[in-house]
């Protein structure tokens, strides 16, 4: 039987869990790779835009969320030990502790029908450390921790440090899901879509399904009323992109600005 000798995950609770024991488990196990996502060609990008643009009255940017996710390197991953306390010091010793949700450690940061703007880094969950950034439009309420650029650029340059994290040259940072290889980073959007356009909105968002881009109705809230309309709440996700990626898409969405 197969297993990584490093952290004794075997090859059965691999399948069974989908989840990386330690980082050497990217070498032990065969998994679906990662694909690089390919940039979106102009005429595509253009199509969905115009789309967007004719049709702005029955669209609403409700939400965007940026998370990022990371491992504490030479250590054992969340499915053997959170290494809560270990990764908390880490914060404190960057100065990101200031980031860290007020509530402490859970499991899942705050879920609420009607997600308030929030951000920070939450614990002991699949990855030891995460960061989270809930942007809802038009805003209801100021930001926690108001972001200066400084301190923006501070939270990346920390979230990049290679030393601090489970890294490997070929792939780039290490999370727990296979799927999350790269920047272990993923963006979402809701929307909120008149049901009549509905059709047409699918339409022409699947053209981009080969460039990493996915989307469904929210599982969370399938419909919503905003002021007297009763509207469909779609997801709009995408893992790792490139930043020209993201820019294009954000473009087309009037997210330009964004995280």
């Amino acid at each position: 039987m197969r297993f990584c000798r490093f952290c004794g995950t075997t090859e059965i609770q691999f399948r069974k869990s989908g989840k990386f024991g330690c980082i050497h488990c990217v070498s032990n196990f065969e998994f679906p790779k990662p694909k690089k996502n390919k940039i979106i060609p102009k005429n595509l990008r253009e199509d969905l835009e115009n789309f967007v643009k004719e049709n702005t009255n029955h669209l609403s940017l409700l939400s965007f969320r940026t998370r990022i996710t990371r491992n504490l390197k030479s250590n054992l991953f969340p499915f053997y030990e959170t290494f809560e306390d270990k990764s908390k010091r880490l914060l404190v010793e960057n100065k990101m502790d200031v980031y860290l949700y007020p509530d402490g450690f859970f499991s899942n940061p705050p879920r609420t029908a009607e997600p308030e703007s929030t951000m920070g880094f939450y614990l002991g969950s699949e990855d030891h450390i995460r960061w989270e950034s809930i942007w809802v439009f038009p805003p209801k309420n100021s930001l926690p921790f108001p972001l200066r650029e400084k301190k923006k650029i501070s939270i990346f340059r920390f979230l990049f440090q290679k030393s601090h994290w489970a890294h490997v040259p070929e792939w780039g940072f290490v999370s727990s899901c296979p799927t999350n290889l790269g920047m272990g980073r993923r963006d979402s959007v809701l929307l909120g879509v008149d049901p009549d356009l509905a059709i047409g909105f699918f339409s022409n968002l699947q053209t981009l399904s080969e460039f990493g881009i996915e989307f469904a109705p929210s599982t969370d809230h399938r419909f919503r009323n905003i002021g007297k309309d009763r509207v469909l709440i779609v997801k709009i996700s995408w893992k790792n992109a490139s930043v020209v990626q993201k820019r294009q898409f954000y473009k087309i969405l009037g997210l330009l600005g964004s995280y």
